[in-house]
């Protein structure tokens, strides 16, 4: 290989690992973003809401960055095979994550929102909801950044948890409202079905990314249902 060749191969592989390096910091900060929206249920801390909200441009700029590396990457290179496949998915990856971080301010005012304070278990199994989702996104990353594609599937698998998860607190907030009929805690009950309605959204836009990243690995579509929750199947 002569030396055009070499820096014609050592460019294409550093238009890669730029892209790949956006994408991780993106997740990196969408993660970072679920741990002060766990702060915001269990404290009610304003001040944290507003952190969500500072970072939420930065989410948007990072999306806007990856969807130009992908295109100039393309464009340029007319990249082959595994590496069109990288590019392709990190714009996936890259929607995914934006959308998990409008959900998690849209959870952030919804909880700013609230009427009164949920009861304290219903508070806890929210609280415990989020930490699940918390866990995936760390896998995912994880499984991303080492290219794994059997991390990929364990994260596809264990969404089927946060599905359970979501059925368990959905009945306690139904029976609230009927032990507690009045207008102020309808209210806040509602808006609490909508806040883990969309948490249980973000698990699985973190499975679309682990689909997305086995498919980068192994070039393959998974085609077998996504495991649910017992209330889903």
């Amino acid at each position: 290989m002569n030396e055009q060749s070499d820096h014609i191969v050592s460019s294409f592989d550093d238009d890669i690992a730029s892209i790949r390096m956006s994408v991780i910091k993106m997740a990196t900060l969408v993660e970072e973003q679920y741990k002060l929206l766990h702060h915001i249920i269990d404290t009610g801390s304003a001040s944290t809401v507003e952190d969500v909200l500072e970072n939420e441009p930065k989410l948007d700029a990072f999306d806007g960055k990856i969807r130009d590396q992908v295109i100039t990457f393309i464009t340029l290179r007319s990249p082959m095979a595994i590496d069109l496949r990288e590019g392709l998915t990190a714009l996936k990856i890259s929607t995914d994550l934006e959308r998990l971080g409008d959900y998690c301010k849209n959870v952030s005012l919804r909880v700013q929102a609230l009427e009164e304070i949920p009861p304290v278990e219903i508070k806890n199994e929210i609280l415990r909801m989020t930490v699940m989702v918390q866990g995936q996104l760390k896998r995912v990353i994880d499984a991303y950044v080492t290219k794994n594609k059997e991390k990929a599937l364990e994260v596809r698998n264990a969404d089927a948890a946060i599905d359970q998860h979501y059925q368990l607190i959905y009945n306690q907030i139904i029976e609230d409202i009927k032990n507690r009929p009045n207008k102020i805690k309808t209210l806040a009950n509602t808006k609490l079905l909508f806040t883990i309605k969309t948490i249980e959204r973000a698990g699985d836009h973190i499975t679309n990314i682990a689909e997305e990243i086995f498919y980068t690995v192994t070039g393959e579509t998974l085609t077998t249902p996504r495991p649910k929750g017992e209330s889903e199947k």
